[in-house]
């Protein structure tokens, strides 16, 4: 009898997460590109200024991750909000004392991490075939990259995320699996903080140095690091810009375009 109860409990709880909400809004751009992905862009009602695609489908705007509107949100009717710990804490609590139904998500530390994030979103949006697909074939490419990847020789790797300081892409993160997967070795492996000056960076002797084109400084990082003629990445034409769309939101997919980015740059 105990176990038919405990049974009863979970599938009740299965039954209120797997509810087909029909107006979601999006509180971070990863989260609408999630949303995009399983199926769900018609169930979305609200969005950030920064979500491009749900933008320029005409989804109703509600300000930024950080800065939201509440009472536009409520105004919405939104069966669930989604957001990230970005959101402004007492935001968050100033809806759910409104009622709404305020989801707040981990922001992914690994490529499994991305993966269950969208199954998660897909479970809440009640599009949770659309989820599976998706991850199915994320995972199916992923692992055909780090088989090939196994046989290349490992590469010393710099990963730049920021300039003014420079910032590196450290251990215990998903864009680290960029590297990992391709068989590399992140230089910047074993920080505790990712800051670090350009001398460390030249004294490590990367064989690659990749370079997110967040806030517009890409290009000039790439022009400064080519000025360094005695780094092995720059002796062998191994310095790199990534698009920031892809290799700094976590999707499925855009995990999947980032890896095949950095495959390609280490491989040629």
């Amino acid at each position: 009898m105990r176990y038919k109860l405990i049974l009863l409990l979970l599938l009740v709880q299965l039954t209120v997460v797997a509810q087909d909400h029909t107006r979601v809004i999006s509180l971070a751009p990863s989260i609408t590109e999630n949303v995009y992905l399983v199926g769900g862009k018609n169930k979305l009602v609200g969005c950030t200024s920064y979500c491009t695609q749900a933008v320029n489908d005409g989804v109703n705007r509600i300000g930024s991750t950080i800065d939201v509107n509440v009472e536009k949100i409520l105004a919405l009717q939104p069966d669930v909000v989604l957001t990230m710990k970005l959101t402004k804490a007492q935001d968050i609590a100033a809806m759910r004392k409104l009622g709404l139904d305020v989801v707040v998500m981990e922001t992914p530390m690994s490529f499994d991490e991305i993966c269950e994030q969208n199954q998660q979103i897909a479970q809440l949006i009640g599009c949770r075939d659309g989820g599976e697909k998706v991850v199915a074939s994320a995972r199916k490419r992923v692992d055909e990259i780090r088989e090939m990847a196994k046989k290349l020789p490992p590469r010393k790797i710099f990963f730049q995320i920021g300039a003014n300081p420079i910032f590196s892409v450290l251990d215990g993160t998903y864009m680290n699996d960029f590297i990992t997967f391709c068989n590399g070795k992140n230089i910047a492996s074993g920080l505790k903080h990712g800051t670090l000056t350009r001398e460390s960076v030249v004294l490590k002797n990367p064989d690659l140095i990749i370079i997110a084109e967040m806030g517009g400084f890409g290009q000039q990082e790439l022009d400064l690091w080519n000025s360094f003629k005695g780094v092995s990445a720059v002796k062998q034409n191994k310095v790199f810009l990534i698009s920031s769309e892809t290799s700094c939101s976590p999707t499925p997919a855009n995990f999947v375009q980032a890896l095949e980015d950095v495959f390609s740059f280490i491989s040629e």
